[in-house]
């Protein structure tokens, strides 16, 4: 999995208004450049009436999928919010690149599967049986309070039996993993 482009402190402002059914924003003049390659998700909103987005009650998710120059191409209506006009008379309405729910499940999603699990492992002498299959690459091993990883151990793996090449006595070995 990609994660999407970041940049610290990137706040943009639309040059004029638009519908909700526009799919192509021009900022004010300079401003494309504060933006990192695409893709990524902006917080599009009203900031002359709210200086903090999450008040607006018409802001929106929008997806970045193209800049040129100062021009961004979006998806409107992204990570649940609901395209709105962003047309108002004498209003500036900002995009920040903002952490949002899509990158945070994203970064969760790109850390090796789901959160560590630790066991005593189930067997004895060199065949174990895990509760379940690590994700690749993630077992740390260790028997008797030391860590066997890495230094030189040998194991093989195949789903959710583990077979070690020294022996070990049962409840002697832990494994910590993703899954």
């Amino acid at each position: 999995m990609t994660l999407d482009s970041v940049a610290n402190f990137v706040q943009v402002q639309a040059s004029t208004g638009y519908s909700s059914s526009a799919t192509s924003i021009t900022l004010q003049s300079g401003q494309g450049s504060k933006l990192p390659a695409t893709p990524f998700n902006l917080i599009w909103w009203n900031s002359t009436d709210y200086p903090n987005p999450a008040n607006d009650p018409n802001v929106e998710i929008v997806r970045a999928t193209n800049v040129t120059g100062d021009t961004v191409t979006v998806t409107r209506a992204q990570e649940s919010t609901t395209a709105t006009n962003k047309n108002t008379s004498g209003k500036t309405y900002s995009l920040v690149l903002g952490i949002t729910a899509k990158m945070i499940s994203d970064i969760q999603t790109a850390l090796v599967g789901t959160p560590v699990y630790s066991e005593t492992v189930s067997g004895s002498g060199t065949s174990f049986t895990l509760a379940h299959t690590p994700v690749s690459g993630s077992l740390r091993l260790y028997g008797a309070g030391q860590r066997l990883t890495g230094g030189g151990v040998d194991y093989t793996l195949s789903g959710t039996t583990l077979t070690m090449n020294n022996s070990y006595s049962a409840g002697q070995l832990i494994a910590d993993y993703n899954y």
